[in-house]
């Protein structure tokens, strides 16, 4: 169990990396014609990391009665639910371009988003934003987490993650890779691949807990070079290795563990602690923000707008993300977590400053 939070600067670099790997991963043709890559193990990477994240955040105050499962699940919300919601506009007026101001069907569609209410439709679990399917599961494991997980021992949570990856390798030899979950026929995979990963993250921590390796000299150094392996590994063409999702459990189950290891024995300073704690405080507003306006682009490409498809006007639209992603997370997201933490009474901070003493808490 934890003795109390601590802060792992590596790690939110790791996860801001991971969003912009998925967000090129949806650039829809922005930036041109793109191979196909398994920056889709990124969302895998989000899952171990959030169970590092919340066993070091909350397992301790969970297994004392500190805080309450249901306090534990509206803190989740109030982190992830701001930002989502203010997707959705952007997502209901792609929707409506694609196929029409039918505004019952856009009702439905809105009440079906803001509930997390998962369609059956081919198209996608989650219609208004596609990569918000991840924060379902997130959700659920949130829930499984602070009613069940703390209460386990390592070995049993062992258990479980091995379980749960070979339900999922079911599935992603099914697929061909371990890009399953979003869609309509793998969508019960969904919850394996979450389990996989999230119990891993968890064990990951007890067992650094109770290690507590040496903090590793070079911390900068050390951490740059994880980013940069984490870029290499997501820009592998996926038409190598599909069919053969063996290749994905190897990164998921060894690899990635291997370097979350590392990044929590890593402390960094100066110019390259500045840089990692940004790339973790804008890594959600990226990865949930991405999909509608990216969708948005490419709806307004087919309907006969001249809009430039080339790496060079991609980048400008990457480019926009990052400072859109900013601007939410500065003046939106955070006001407005703090405010709602303050009205509820759940242990309100006085700021949320760019430079936090507290771990970012999400995927």
């Amino acid at each position: 169990m934890n003795t109390g939070k601590q802060f792992f600067t590596a790690l939110e670099a790791l996860r801001g990396i991971a969003a912009i790997m998925v967000m090129f991963r949806h650039t829809g043709g922005t930036l041109g014609p793109i191979p196909q890559n398994i920056g889709y193990l990124s969302v895998d990477l989000f899952f171990l990391l959030s169970g590092v994240v919340l066993a070091n955040s909350y397992e301790k105050q969970l297994a004392t009665g500190e805080i309450s499962p249901a306090k534990f699940i509206v803190q989740r919300l109030i982190r992830l639910y701001p930002l989502y919601l203010l997707s959705l506009p952007v997502g209901l007026l792609n929707y409506a371009l694609q196929f029409g101001l039918d505004y019952l069907t856009l009702a439905d569609l809105l009440l079906r988003a803001i509930l997390f209410v998962p369609s059956s439709d081919v198209e996608g679990a989650f219609r208004l934003n596609g990569p918000s399917w991840s924060l379902f599961f997130e959700l659920w494991a949130g829930v499984l987490f602070s009613t069940l997980l703390i209460r386990l021992s390592w070995r049993s949570l062992l258990a479980i993650t091995m379980g749960a990856a070979g339900f999922t390798l079911y599935g992603a030899l099914a697929a061909g890779n371990l890009d399953i979950g979003h869609q309509a026929g793998y969508f019960r995979f969904g919850f394996s691949r979450v389990l996989f990963s999230f119990s891993l993250g968890i064990c990951l921590y007890r067992l650094y807990e109770v290690r507590k390796p040496k903090v590793a000299e070079s911390g900068n150094m050390v951490g740059l070079l994880l980013c940069a392996c984490l870029v290499f590994i997501t820009n592998i063409p996926a038409r190598i290795f599909f069919g053969f999702p063996y290749f994905d459990f190897l990164l998921c189950l060894v690899v990635f563990p291997a370097m979350v290891w590392m990044a929590m024995s890593t402390r960094q300073a100066g110019l390259v602690e500045l840089v990692f704690r940004w790339l973790g405080r804008l890594s959600y507003p990226i990865y949930i923000l991405h999909g509608p306006i990216f969708s948005l682009l490419q709806s307004l490409r087919q309907r006969g707008f001249d809009l430039p498809a080339s790496p060079a006007a991609g980048m400008i639209v990457v480019f926009a993300i990052f400072i859109v992603a900013g601007i939410a997370a500065v003046h939106f997201d955070e006001p407005v977590r703090k405010k709602l933490k303050m009205m509820i009474a759940l242990n309100p901070s006085p700021a949320v400053p760019a430079a936090s003493n507290t771990v970012t808490e999400q995927p």
